[in-house]
């Protein structure tokens, strides 16, 4: 069985509800909007919310350009442009907790993680894109806090190595995230949800899913398959002037999703198999059981041919109806009456 973590009062893990983790990232303008996500995240029923916490110039080179899925635009002027200062952070943060969700962020590099530890964020995401910075990795696990990784753009080897730089850090408070790194995923075909297979066989931590898909299709069947952890990207409003808008799950989406999630762990349950207590009747009703064919007086052996098996399934079931025949009736059973061993000598 995989080992179950904690992070903050939360176990993670088989057996205990899906950790839901509304991905903020940088999907608002200005602080009253930050502040209405977290408040629109938290009435759609997530577990926490992330942000993402850089600075331009420790992030990515000046002359580096997004992919056209992704905006096609400057990286290093966008990411200017959407910092945020440690008392941003705070009063983020702060609110959130007064909503009695969690928040935590996605460190771009060792300052960041070092102003989130300020903060005492209860964990840290590390991104698909620092998946193979291994001394950065090092660097996050070591301030001993749980640790959740993405695996987008990865091997299994990669993010073998990279679980395997967080436990020599002495930490062993993981999870590991599938995530494909396109934005949205457009086709469904990509997803190949059945790495959370691979990595539950692989890996003795808890396994989740980061969606970039555009649909709750694939969340759904990441926790059939064994996810404790769904992350999906949240806005306020698709049509909001942020890069991930366009493709997150708005308040609408977000709260039909965590109920759909909730729900699905009703119906996963526990996985042994044995009748429900609202199967009782069913099970006694429309199971078989030995029945007279005839008449039957008291005193009568009873032939093979005087019996029968059909419904109900109160009487010596089928298994055992073979006792029946040569034995004597105790008392008249009438033709259709359930035959039980008591009536019989």
């Amino acid at each position: 069985m995989v080992k179950c973590i904690t992070i903050g009062e939360r176990t993670i893990g088989e057996g205990h509800p899906v950790f839901i983790i509304a991905e903020i990232g940088y999907n608002f303008n200005n602080p009253d909007e930050a502040l209405a996500s977290i408040d629109l995240a938290a009435n759609s029923g997530v577990d926490a919310v992330k942000f993402q916490t850089f600075r331009a110039e420790t992030v990515t080179s000046r002359f580096t350009e997004f992919p056209e899925e992704a905006g096609g635009t400057n990286q290093f002027d966008e990411f200017k442009h959407y910092e945020m200062s440690e008392e941003m952070h705070q009063k983020l943060f702060n609110h959130a907790r007064k909503r009695g969700i969690m928040a935590f962020s996605t460190p771009a590099y060792f300052d960041d993680a070092d102003l989130l530890e300020r903060l005492d964020v209860p964990v840290y995401k590390i991104g698909s894109d620092d998946l193979v910075n291994l001394p950065f990795v090092r660097y996050v696990a070591e301030k001993g806090k749980p640790v959740i990784f993405a695996t987008g753009m990865a091997t299994l080897a990669e993010c073998a190595e990279a679980l395997d730089t967080i436990k020599q850090a002495g930490n062993e408070q993981v999870v590991i995230l599938h995530c494909i790194s396109n934005y949205p995923i457009e086709d469904l075909g990509f997803v190949n949800l059945n790495v959370i297979r691979a990595f539950r066989n692989a890996f003795n931590v808890p396994v989740g899913f980061s969606d970039h898909t555009t649909t709750p299709t694939a969340s759904l069947g990441a926790v059939a398959l064994g996810a404790s952890v769904i992350e999906r990207h949240f806005t306020i409003d698709k049509k909001l002037d942020a890069p991930d808008a366009f493709f997150s799950a708005d308040p609408d989406e977000m709260s039909a999703l965590v109920e759909s999630i909730r729900d699905l762990e009703k119906a996963l349950g526990d996985g042994v198999k044995r009748p429900t207590s609202t199967e009782q009747d069913m099970r006694l009703e429309t199971r078989k059981s030995a029945i007279a064919r005839v008449d039957i007086r008291k005193g009568k052996v009873i032939a093979q041919d005087m019996i029968i098996v059909k419904r109900p399934g109160t009487g010596i079931p089928p298994r055992l109806a073979y006792l029946v025949p040569g034995r004597r009736a105790k008392q008249d059973i009438a033709a259709d009456e359930v035959i039980t061993f008591d009536k019989l000598e």
